[in-house]
């Protein structure tokens, strides 16, 4: 998903460690665990919707050709 190489990679953990003091790193740890599981279900909610928009309008398109179907007999 993300292109990031090892050095980068190296290079953020070494800045998160000389500005987040040790003591705090779990809690820090917990923090973004918690955003990216919120984000997660977030986004998993919003693809939820979205295929329930989708399954009502081909609902609605089988509703109008049925109604025009029977209109015509």
């Amino acid at each position: 998903m993300f292109d990031i190489s090892i050095s980068e990679l190296f290079v953020i953990i070494l800045a998160i460690i000389i500005f987040v003091a040790p003591k705090n790193l779990p809690t820090l740890a917990r923090a973004l665990g918690k955003i990216t599981q919120k984000t997660k279900n977030f986004i998993l909610e919003i693809k939820n919707e979205i295929d329930t928009e989708d399954r009502f309008k081909e609902l609605k398109n089988i509703e109008k050709e049925i109604k025009s179907r029977s209109r015509k007999n």
